[in-house]
């Protein structure tokens, strides 16, 4: 009896819990079709994208706290300085061909204040302002996820961290990342369910990163075993990793964004996936009907590019009629994108929503620009403008991990 009244609780609360998500959606869909109707979003051309810089630009500046253009506050509701948004600030510049502009000197001034937040011992960066007990043993955020930012943000700038990175010496034993990657049920829906591939973008670049920098013959070597063990792991209907059972939207989302962080590694050196017509099909599901590609209809900064990167990467190898479907996906995401840029001339994460990115400091309200939304929003925007053959004054420094 007793159980059965704790079962039938449990049961309202998930009632009660969807029934607030479906209540949420809905004012959410009615605030984006509001939006629509005010004002009609479309695809920059050479003359709007001139406007659409100097908004950026102009929202970088709002977060620089110093006039040495090195510290930056992550949004307007955040108090201190951080890496994370000083090297979001240096990557979206460096997009937007503004950091070409700096003398030597000051790009040198921006490498050296980096430099001072890697440790020596292990190559990873640290910063006080953000840290917390998540900080090391995540990878969607915290130390391995900074270091990727970091050599993007390095390069754009011309210079290389003072260090190498010396945490995946542990790596280069092969026994290591294999019995690492064992560890996880590749059939199983419940290895989707953490940051699993995270962590092996992370590492998995980094390597690269390693190999190309430092002509690390080992980094090297372990890179290839790592993309052995991922080609041996891809589901054949598919294309990717994980079942094959998409019949949820949830499900086809998270299977993208899945292999977006794992086919870098091998996107980067040249390797191309072996079924690009199945995997461009399913990422074409992912799109919802206002153009974002997620499952709730204010779909995230992450789960747009996830999409949006693989269809502009994979379109030279599909047949004709899915290089169509693509370029239509890619005007309506366009569209969707540029919704997301706020008055402060910032991108958000999520439309409405508020955002903690693993810490208070690299935080921000509903409707407030943030430095990770507007770099990986301007990203895609980038990739879109330069897919759908736009002018711009606009740049993508070649480095393993988000930009190349």
């Amino acid at each position: 009896m007793i159980s059965g009244i704790i079962k039938l609780a449990r049961h309202g609360k998930s009632m009660a819990r969807h029934v607030k998500s479906i209540w949420k959606q809905s004012r959410i869909e009615n605030k984006i079709n509001k939006i629509n109707k005010i004002k009609e979003y479309k695809a920059l051309d050479q003359s709007s994208y001139s406007i659409f810089r100097k908004d950026i630009l102009g929202f970088l500046s709002a977060m620089r706290v110093d006039d040495e253009n090195v510290f930056f506050r992550y949004s307007a509701s955040c108090r201190h300085p951080t890496l994370y948004a000083s090297a979001y600030a240096c990557m979206t510049m460096s997009m937007l061909g503004e950091l070409s502009r700096l003398e030597l000197e000051e790009k040198k001034k921006w490498a050296d204040y980096f430099d001072g937040f890697q440790n020596p011992r292990d190559g990873l960066f640290y910063d006080s302002a953000v840290t917390n007990q998540i900080y090391n043993d995540s990878d969607w955020w915290g130390a391995r996820h900074l270091a990727l930012h970091m050599i993007s943000a390095y390069t754009d700038l011309g210079f290389k961290p003072k260090y190498q990175f010396h945490f995946l010496k542990k790596y280069y034993d092969i026994g290591c990342i294999e019995a690492w990657l064992n560890a996880f049920d590749w059939n199983d829906w419940s290895m989707l369910e953490g940051d699993i591939d995270n962590k092996i973008m992370n590492i998995g670049c980094l390597l690269q990163y390693q190999r190309d920098t430092w002509n690390d013959v080992e980094a090297g070597k372990s890179l290839i075993f790592l993309k052995q063990y991922l080609l041996s792991k891809i589901n054949a209907n598919t294309g990717m990793w994980g079942v094959d059972e998409l019949n949820t939207a949830w499900r086809r989302s998270r299977t993208v964004q899945f292999a977006y962080h794992l086919f870098p590694l091998f996107l980067y050196d040249g390797e191309i996936p072996e079924q690009c017509d199945k995997i461009v099909a399913i990422v074409l599901k992912t799109q919802n009907k206002f153009g974002g590609f997620g499952v709730a209809p204010n779909s995230s900064a992450c789960e747009d590019i996830d999409s949006i990167d693989l269809l502009i990467r994979l379109k030279p190898y599909v047949n004709q009629q899915l290089g169509g479907e693509i370029d239509a996906s890619i005007e309506r995401a366009f569209r969707w994108v540029l919704m997301n840029k706020m008055n402060d001339g910032g991108f958000v994460f999520k439309l409405h929503e508020s955002f903690v990115y693993g810490h208070r400091e690299t935080s921000s309200l509903a409707d407030q620009g943030a430095m990770l939304s507007t770099w990986f929003r301007t990203l895609s925007v980038v990739y879109m403008m330069k897919h759908l053959n736009i002018n711009g004054d606009y740049l993508i420094t070649k480095c393993p991990g988000y930009e190349f």
